[in-house]
């Protein structure tokens, strides 16, 4: 007799269990992230997790509670690993040539760091990651239309203060 802290639904219970759990939970994750392949990924990992992990006989409700708490773990460490990625990201997108143009001005990196972080942001995604005027407004939770104007701006400011410091492209520091 299997021990009761080991016990595994058997096939039929679980696809039953995932039938009713599997759609509520992947809405519950696309509407944080913002996200549906990011939401189908969570949503793989979290299964993946409650199948092999040992735990304890629990009710319908426990196992429930149970992924969604996974799920969210998930999604915080998703979040929280991209953070981690853009800070080295740009580092080292700034650490190139133009962060020895920049030694009067605090460096380049210093620079965009003037910026509000709703234009570091916009510019960061736009063209760092690649990302279109449709995924920047989900990203950052804005209007499409709002995301132009906002990323003019933004480029607008970043160009005055890449001029003032003689950064401009043709411009000799």
């Amino acid at each position: 007799m299997a021990d009761k802290s080991t016990q595994r639904l058997d096939e039929a219970a679980f696809r039953a269990f995932y039938n009713e759990a599997a759609p509520r939970l992947w809405s519950y994750v696309r509407r944080a992230s913002g996200d549906a392949a990011l939401a189908d990924d969570i949503l793989q990992e979290t299964f993946y997790r409650f199948l092999r992990g040992k735990r304890p006989d629990m009710e319908k409700a426990q196992m429930k509670a149970y992924l969604y708490r996974t799920a969210s773990s998930l999604l915080a460490d998703h979040w929280r690993r991209l953070k981690r990625e853009r800070r080295w990201s740009l580092a080292s997108w700034f650490g190139g040539e133009m962060a020895e143009n920049t030694e009067a001005s605090g460096g380049t990196m210093g620079l965009f760091a003037q910026l509000k972080p709703q234009e570091q942001n916009l510019l960061w995604l736009a063209y760092v990651e690649g990302f279109d005027h449709r995924e920047i407004a989900l990203a950052l939770r804005l209007r499409d239309k709002s995301v132009r104007v906002l990323l003019f701006r933004a480029r607008k400011r970043l160009a005055g203060m890449l001029r003032k410091h003689g950064l401009a492209p043709g411009e000799e520091p």
